[in-house]
């Protein structure tokens, strides 16, 4: 295949060839295929369409055409864009619900229980295409799993409201800001912001962190390179920050 643009780094390194995407398959891919097909079939359509695998073992999805941004620059920091992401999400757990387990699937993450839904599993501003400053669509189903609607629902409210602390770059805003932000995108998917899903952000960022060093244990670059920059620090501060600001954002929820 004559390679087309980079993409992006970071995990994966992916190419765009035309309205192709070629990115490095994972053990998970053929069940990743299946669930993409069926998220189609059900009429959602903010998720890349598989197109099979080249010569080189890749896996190969139809392109979103948008614009997808590492971060929250102030210019998305819109109630459109909050709102939006959280509709998407929902439509897309909507969809997934009714994916029918095979007993070959492989998932990269484990699955968890309830499993309501197929969790996306990373779902952040990195993953998110926007077009005119709404999300259209999420790309990069990789960690996708089953499990509880609050557990993706949780980590997204983290990375898009988000509920950093002040020290992580991607941070903007207090705790009030935040938590209002927070119960926004939680009402827009038709879930109640509560203390519930301040637990669940704790819990999924203690999976991340034990899931990276377990990647890093074993052999992955990638992952390696991220303990090294300071990204388990990182999440370990937010984790801390949550705690210290329970009852800030607690009340927040309420206001929104």
């Amino acid at each position: 295949m004559s390679e087309g643009n980079e993409l992006r780094g970071g995990v994966n390194v992916v190419y765009r060839s035309g309205d192709a995407v070629h990115r490095p398959a994972t053990a998970a891919a053929p069940t990743i295929h299946r669930l993409l097909r069926h998220l189609y079939d059900q009429g959602f359509d903010g998720a890349p369409q598989p197109l099979g695998f080249d010569a080189e073992g890749r896996e190969v999805l139809s392109f979103l055409p948008g614009e997808v941004h590492e971060s929250l620059a102030p210019g998305l920091r819109t109630p459109e864009l909050l709102t939006s992401a959280a509709e998407l999400l929902r439509r897309l757990h909507d969809a997934g619900a009714t994916f029918p387990a095979a007993p070959e699937d492989r998932w990269q993450m484990p699955s968890r229980t309830p499993t309501e839904v197929v969790c996306h599993g990373d779902t952040a501003p990195y993953n998110c295409v926007v077009r005119d400053g709404r999300a259209v669509g999420f790309i990069d189903f990789d960690t996708a799993h089953p499990g509880p609607r609050v557990w993706d629902l949780a980590y997204a409210a983290y990375r898009f409201a988000p509920l950093h602390a002040p020290t992580n770059p991607d941070s903007f805003g207090g705790p009030r800001e935040q938590g209002r932000r927070a119960a926004a995108f939680c009402f827009a998917y038709g879930h109640r912001a509560d203390a519930r899903l301040l637990e669940a952000v704790t819990e999924r960022l203690e999976a991340l962190i034990a899931y990276m060093r377990e990647q890093a244990e074993q052999g992955s670059a990638a992952f390696q390179a991220h303990i090294a920059d300071g990204h388990i620090d990182l999440y370990e501060t937010d984790i801390a920050y949550l705690d210290a600001h329970r009852d800030t954002l607690l009340r927040a929820f309420s206001e929104e």
